[in-house]
């Protein structure tokens, strides 16, 4: 009986080395993915769950707990890097087609509101809330792009589909229909 304590004492023992190697490994693995907690943030969060509960298993001595939830993390996350990555790519290809289409709808909402502010027909209170409005557009359209550039593409793209739609809005509101409103930007 005394044998068989020490027996399983030392095979849970044999496993704190493993187990240990194994947190590094898949910590390293993490870390060496930056992209995966912004364009794989479900992803992200499971991952760090489960080598939160490894490194608690760890902590409390439960060796061999950790290490089975360690070993399977790295390949987890490169799977979740992969899907990052596609993802990332798929943002880019976004922001390019939201960049080349929301400033000339932009421009075009900015020549509605000039020729009905020289024309003066439309009501000087529906006016100036057209114009407000058009200018938090162009505001956000700025902040979209800064996003952009500090990196946060997704956060860039989500702002910017957002803007197109309020856009459309406010061209349907001065009397544009919304395609035709970045097709006579472009002219």
């Amino acid at each position: 009986m005394i044998v068989a304590g020490l027996f399983a004492l030392s095979s849970v023992a044999c496993n704190k080395g493993p187990a240990d190697e194994a947190l590094r490994v898949a910590e390293a693995s993490l870390v060496a993915a930056p992209e995966v907690e912004r364009y794989a943030p479900e992803e992200f969060a499971a991952v760090s769950a489960i080598l939160g509960e490894a490194r608690a298993a760890f902590a409390a001595g439960r060796y061999t707990e950790a290490l089975r939830a360690a070993q399977v993390l790295p390949d987890r996350i490169a799977a979740a890097a992969a899907s990052a990555a596609k993802r990332k790519q798929q943002a880019a290809a976004t922001w390019s087609a939201l960049s080349a289409d929301v400033p000339p709808r932009l421009e075009a909402l900015g020549a509605r509101l000039t020729a009905l502010a020289s024309a003066s027909a439309t009501s000087s209170e529906r006016l100036t809330a057209a114009q407000a409005e058009f200018a938090t557009l162009r505001q956000g359209w700025a902040d979209a792009t800064a996003e952009y550039e500090r990196g946060d593409v997704p956060r860039a793209v989500a702002a910017a589909q957002d803007l197109r739609a309020k856009a459309d809005l406010l061209a349907q509101r001065l009397g544009l229909k919304p395609d035709l409103a970045a097709a006579s930007a472009r002219r």
